[in-house]
């Protein structure tokens, strides 16, 4: 009894699968036209305006920190590099590090706004700079505000604490050469 049951089950299991695969004739698709309305595109510029008194290298000469009543002068070189796509790089001392910049159009008391992203760095850990180039990077994470007075820089966070740099290019370095005795 069993075995018919199984027998039945089987015969059924496989009908239903023939049965399944059966084709029928298919119709031929054919496509709908369609007409897409036209579309206009927004001119932009391709590339956004960076103020040129920005660009190149600065190296930083000041800190000034705790609302800007503490003047610090680096114990290494921390450069700061504005490059024409809306970013930065530099070297804190220790590390190197890279974000991006906006300029914001405001006016500010302390210049003109400008804000920076999240700064991504290297890793390194060197004791002597490490509090400085931590000091140094947190206040030009929270930039706020920008001035260019020639060819001095000065950066301002909200807290007012500022960093103070030179353009690379009118640091006036002297070399020494021994003189025959």
């Amino acid at each position: 009894m069993k075995y018919s049951h199984l027998c039945l089950l089987l015969v059924l299991v496989l009908g239903i699968m023939a049965f399944g695969c059966t084709s029928q004739k298919s119709q031929p698709i054919t496509p709908v036209p369609t007409t897409l309305p036209p579309t206009s595109v927004p001119t932009t510029s391709a590339t956004p305006v960076y103020p040129q008194q920005l660009a190149g290298q600065w190296v930083l000469k000041t800190m000034a920190i705790q609302g800007g009543s503490a003047p610090l002068v680096p114990t290494t070189d921390i450069s700061l590099y504005f490059n024409t796509d809306g970013s930065i790089s530099g070297y804190g001392g220790c590390n190197n590090y890279f974000a991006s910049y906006t300029l914001t159009g405001a006016t500010t008391p302390k210049g003109a706004g400008m804000t920076i992203a999240p700064i991504s760095t290297s890793k390194k850990y060197c004791e002597s700079t490490s509090i400085q180039e931590n000091t140094y990077l947190q206040t030009l994470q929270n930039t706020g505000a920008y001035v260019v007075n020639g060819n001095l820089l000065t950066i301002t966070d909200a807290s007012q604490n500022g960093l103070v740099y030179q353009q690379a290019a009118s640091i006036v370095t002297t070399t020494y050469y021994p003189q025959p005795a």
